[in-house]
């Protein structure tokens, strides 16, 4: 029996609770990559992506190898979601990258993120399944500080990292949404 090669690029999703060290990860695998052109996606709740920065000023990008997207001021899995699908359309046809890192913001949910990639957006034609795929999803806990944030009993507005006034979830609501998927 042949196995067909699957040509579409594999795309790994890193969905974290606010400071528990996604940043850091994402660096470590761009500083140990073998090879692998990786463009990166980073996305921030706030107008300036501090993310970003971090990630570029962490040495693990090349200019020649690879590309740093920032996604700011909004979350993937709900307001910038359309944009998610464009730029990694976009990224997927450049045919430059061997795989795509996707850096979303602390307080996004994933299935949201993860369904991005079976959608398709027939109105502008972009359908992500047919170019590239959910190699993994990686959840990074903070050992630490898990159970303080698990039983904190905080809401996200009490913690000002809500996306807006209408965003009610609980800390650990988020927490069992981002560690069960």
């Amino acid at each position: 029996m042949e196995h067909k090669k699957d040509h579409r690029i594999p795309v790994t999703v890193l969905i974290v609770y606010l400071g528990a060290g996604k940043t850091t990860v994402l660096n470590h695998v761009l500083n140990n990559r073998d090879g692998l052109k990786i463009a990166v996606i980073v996305n921030d709740m706030s107008e300036i992506n501090i993310d970003a920065d971090l990630v570029r000023d962490g040495g693990g990008l090349s200019r020649t190898e690879e590309k740093l997207v920032e996604m700011s001021n909004g979350c993937i899995c709900c307001t910038l979601r359309e944009d998610l699908l464009v730029e990694v359309e976009r990224l997927a046809k450049e045919g430059r990258f061997d795989y795509i890192l996707i850096e979303s913001t602390g307080i996004s949910e994933p299935v949201p993120v993860a369904q991005t990639f079976s959608y398709v957006d027939e109105e502008n034609g972009i359908d992500l399944s047919s170019i590239c795929r959910i190699d993994c999803m990686v959840t990074v806990v903070d050992a630490y500080r898990f159970w303080h944030d698990f039983s904190s009993g905080e809401s996200l507005l009490d913690r000002k990292q809500a996306v807006g006034d209408e965003d009610t979830r609980d800390v650990v609501d988020l927490l069992i949404d981002q560690i069960e998927f």
